[in-house]
């Protein structure tokens, strides 16, 4: 059976697992590193001896940037496999499909990352139990931190809509988390797409990039907007009354609905764009591709 045409998970799963062992000292550093961060937020919430509410909400922020943070850098090195020409030789004679391959590193610089950050928190969890009998806290600190990072996370907060246009605030409310949301993968994407293109420093050349392009996006959004009158710049519900005021066509469903194809567009361009970079990825690069 041909390699080259058909995907198999067992190949796949093969190349993830060669992965994991060859680059076991690195996967402990990016372990141990989150894990002594999270530590060390926990020892100065225990010696400034702040409230539990002001400790959960300090742990959560902890969390959230290394989560961000974190997996945008681990994005970037999505190549680290391939760094070197020896590394390179050897990854593409790997017996297994560019997909494969490609799949492989994807999960491994995503949910792998996820996972590394789950497990680094679990255990500064636990060495937080462990430290308890050593400083005077209050019972509310013998619980779990877990949940409520779980359910701060998961959860949409919204608010306290009341009125005849509730419903509509609450669409547009959710309609902004949706957009909010892609707009992080599509940034985290923008990251993958970068470290596929890029071998030297590829974090710090996609940072800069993703600024340049966030600062067009901008500008051409502002353009767009005083094209279109004096009018609110910030897409809220004054903003969306205006242009419907102004526009009968326009309702707050086809605003959101277009931003939302407009990213998951971006989205699939950039995981589609990296595919391309990957697959035709040289045993020697060329030099304007090594800047």
């Amino acid at each position: 059976m041909s390699t080259n045409r058909y995907f198999s998970f067992s190949r796949l799963g093969l190349v993830m697992k060669r992965d994991l062992m060859e680059n076991w000292k690195t996967n402990l550093y990016r372990l141990l590193g989150p894990y002594a961060g999270f530590l060390m937020v926990i020892l100065f919430s225990y010696m400034v001896e702040c409230d539990y509410n002001s400790f959960s909400t300090i742990m959560l922020s902890a969390f959230t940037l290394v989560l961000v943070f974190g997996g945008a850098f681990n994005a970037s090195y999505i190549m680290e496999s391939m760094n070197t020409q020896q590394k390179r030789i050897s990854y593409l004679m790997l017996p297994a499909t560019s997909l494969e391959k490609f799949l492989a590193r994807a999960i491994y610089v995503t949910l792998g990352f996820f996972l590394m950050m789950v497990i680094a928190l679990l255990l500064a969890e636990a060495t937080r139990f462990m430290l308890l009998p050593l400083f005077n806290l209050s019972d509310d600190f013998h619980q779990s931190i877990i949940p409520f990072i779980w359910e701060k996370l998961t959860t949409v907060e919204l608010m306290k809509f009341t009125g005849p246009g509730a419903e509509e605030s609450y669409r547009l409310a959710y309609f902004r988390e949706a957009i909010s949301l892609l707009v992080i993968f599509w940034a985290h994407s923008f990251f993958i797409l970068g470290g596929c293109y890029w071998q030297k420093h590829p974090f710090w050349k996609t940072l800069g990039s993703l600024i340049l392009v966030n600062h067009l996006i901008v500008l051409l959004i502002i353009i767009l907007v005083q094209s279109l009158g004096d009018i609110n710049w910030m897409i809220d519900e004054e903003w969306i009354e205006q242009m419907e005021i102004r526009f009968s066509w326009i309702t707050v469903e086809g605003i959101c609905s277009f931003f939302i194809v407009l990213f998951a567009s971006l989205l699939a361009l950039n995981w589609w764009l990296s595919y391309r970079c990957f697959t035709r990825s040289q045993v020697i690069k060329p030099k304007f591709r090594l800047l």
